[in-house]
């Protein structure tokens, strides 16, 4: 698949996440509950940390070094996720909002930065175990974004039905 569609299907991935956001006020951000226990603005750090992840991922293979870079060798996914989630804890909705940012322009950069053969090539990286490398972008960025856009949306859903309730027992 060449680049430009990889980058094309991320920012439709990224536009996704951002209309499911939008709208919410900060304290809406923070309120736990968006996906598990995590607030909107947790899933912004979890979403920032996979994606830097897979950005030094790619830069390992551009830059040529051998083995599997670690973004495809994390093997207790929960375990790194609540690492991950205690590493951003206290940190503020602003600086991750400005990380979240950022990481699209790099992951951007870093995708343009190889040729379609590296990222299309399954045969190219054994411990991609068969998968093209575009296919760790999908999984790490597109898909993963996809994903939490759809949490977020059955959350607001969920929030709006309780208080559609509320309302109604209260014209009774």
């Amino acid at each position: 698949m060449p680049k430009q569609n990889i980058i094309a299907a991320y920012e439709r991935a990224r536009s996704k996440f951002l209309r499911a956001i939008d709208g919410l006020s900060e304290d809406e951000m923070l309120m736990p509950g968006a996906v598990g226990y995590w607030s909107v603005k947790d899933v912004l750090a979890h979403l920032t940390a996979w994606e830097s992840e897979l950005i030094t991922g790619l830069v390992h293979v551009e830059n040529k070094k051998k083995g599997a870079p670690a973004v495809a060798t994390i093997e207790d996914i929960d375990e790194w996720n609540e690492e991950q989630y205690h590493n951003n804890a206290g940190r503020g909705l602003d600086v991750i909002w400005d990380d979240f940012q950022g990481v699209a322009k790099y992951l951007v950069e870093a995708i343009k930065a190889l040729d379609d053969k590296t990222l299309d090539d399954n045969r190219a990286f054994a411990w991609m175990e068969g998968e093209p490398l575009s296919y760790l972008i999908y999984e790490n960025a597109i898909w993963h974004e996809e994903e939490h856009a759809e949490d977020i949306v059955n959350w607001r859903n969920a929030m709006a039905d309780e208080t559609d309730e509320m309302g109604e027992d209260s014209d009774e």
